[in-house]
């Protein structure tokens, strides 16, 4: 569980290295606003679409060659984006470091070393080593990539990330343990109930639960991926804000989350339930939103980001916990992945909503919207919960039962 840790405190240290510098470098390529935002969000495009493979060739070769081979292409994808002479380039680089994010993996792999009445704390800890990373990453990122908007440049912090993920995966073949032997995986072309990764997701797809899940997740990053990517240009419309102050503030926002993840939610998860903990965290997040809306100076925006981030750690962590609950060894690392892919669909139609919006409409529609979408999205959590109890004395929670 240490070397794991270390290698996505890594992975996020890379990702925070090229995050303050991008939608700036985009822009000075010839990218409009929204369509800059629209390359931030190819990020969550590829990880819609490669996640649950990702996760289901876990399920079927062992969690450790998948993390190799997904980290390895990260640092292809950081070089890209290093030596951009176009914004398409960009627009490539920027996919497939989306294509080759190894997130459900590494949460599977957690869960298969972790008992289930400490799942919450495990995957609170994945989260906080994560975040970590985001708060060393854009510090220096922020730093490295321009002292302003004018001359953010992407290749020194692309090189840098790059190394990083070079090291990750090094630190991945050298040190981390499998943690699914070879007996609890899928069969040999497929798995052990006949299905393979399609037949596996289609068979997911026809869980009341999970679709009701997956709609869930969707919904709630569209408004979480609507301020994370318009971010850079509000702060600039509002605050002329460069490379270097939003650096440094997703570095703070990620020492909340990360505080949230590591050592607030896998304590209150037990007390209070992952269903409190999780509307709790959307309210939260929705009232920062508001409240940066209303900010007249950086004080005011810094409270707004706190609590946006508070809440965002803590549904997070509670969320894939309850998800991880429902599956079982041989299939956690499809569960886990779809779930996410679902949360990455809404990350990559939220950055080129945000942007249209932003432009068209004005300046904070962005965030008022994301506050907006909230609210229905507590309600559907209330009706999940709710629902998964009077389930709990059934033969399973994912019985196809309607």
């Amino acid at each position: 569980m240490p070397i794991l840790l270390t290698t996505i405190v890594l992975s996020g240290l890379g990702f925070g290295l090229v995050l303050p510098s991008m939608p700036f470098v985009a822009e000075n390529l010839g990218a409009s606003p929204a369509l800059a935002t629209f390359i931030m969000g190819l990020y969550a495009w590829g990880q819609f679409i490669a996640t649950s493979l990702w996760g289901r060739l876990s399920d079927r070769f062992g969690r450790k060659p998948i993390l190799v081979i997904t980290n390895g292409g990260v640092a292809l994808a950081y070089l890209l984006m290093a030596f951009a002479p176009n914004v398409w380039v960009l627009a490539a680089g920027r996919a497939l470091s989306g294509l080759m994010g190894g997130l459900a993996p590494a949460m599977a792999y957690v869960a298969d070393v972790t008992p289930p009445e400490r799942r919450a704390q495990g995957l609170g800890w994945v989260g906080a080593a994560m975040s970590l990373g985001f708060v060393i990453g854009p510090a220096f990122g922020g730093v490295l990539g321009g002292a302003d908007a004018a001359s953010a440049s992407l290749l020194v912090p692309g090189l840098s990330a790059a190394a990083v993920a070079v090291a990750t995966t090094m630190a991945t073949i050298v040190f981390l343990p499998e943690s699914l032997p070879p007996e609890r995986r899928l069969g040999a072309a497929r798995g052990d109930d006949g299905a393979d990764v399609a037949d596996g997701l289609h068979g997911l797809l026809r869980r009341p639960l999970m679709l009701r899940l997956l709609l869930l997740g969707f919904a709630v990053y569209v408004a979480m991926a609507m301020f994370e990517t318009i971010f850079p240009f509000w702060t600039r419309a509002r605050f002329d804000w460069g490379p270097r102050e939003v650096g440094l503030t997703f570095t703070y926002l990620a020492v909340v989350v990360g505080l949230m993840q590591g050592f607030v939610v896998g304590r209150l998860a037990p007390v209070v339930g992952e269903g409190r903990l999780a509307s709790a965290g959307l309210a939260s997040y929705a009232a920062g939103l508001l409240v940066m809306t209303q900010a007249s100076g950086w004080q005011w925006l810094m409270l707004g980001v706190t609590l946006s981030a508070g809440g965002g750690g803590t549904f997070l962590t509670a969320m894939t916990s309850f998800v991880s609950r429902l599956a079982g060894p041989q299939e956690r690392g499809l569960v886990l992945g779809t779930y996410q892919s679902a949360s990455w669909a809404g990350r990559s139609v939220g950055p080129a909503l945000s942007g249209s919006l932003f432009k068209s409409v004005g300046i904070d529609s962005p965030l008022l919207l994301g506050a907006l979408i909230m609210l229905p999205c507590i309600g559907m959590l209330v009706a999940i919960m709710a629902r998964s109890r009077r389930m709990a004395g059934g033969e399973t929670e994912w019985d196809t039962r309607d």
